[in-house]
């Protein structure tokens, strides 16, 4: 698909609503920039995370999910009732 993106005086690209639509993209978004030395330009939807929150994304943390969805999909799960809750939130 070929189309042409605009850019007002203050450099903000307007992309097509086709492309929009083609991409996913709903509201506002946020995009990774390449310009390659010959000029040209890639742009890639990109996901931004606060740095508070990466902790969620690293290696450790996602094999620890992993696991814990392993355990679900095995039965492994066990139901707490609120008493349960908060005699573990008390300790």
């Amino acid at each position: 698909m070929r189309s042409y993106v605009s850019m007002n005086a203050s450099g903000r690209l307007t992309l097509p609503a086709a492309a929009r639509k083609q991409l996913g993209l709903e509201g506002a978004a946020q995009f990774e920039i390449d310009v390659a030395p010959d000029g040209t330009v890639v742009l890639r939807p990109a996901v931004v995370l606060n740095r508070e929150d990466a902790w969620a994304y690293t290696a450790e943390h996602r094999g620890l999910l992993e696991r814990a969805h392993a355990d679900s999909r095995e039965g492994r799960v066990r139901e707490l009732t609120e008493e349960d809750h908060s005699k573990r939130a008390d300790a």
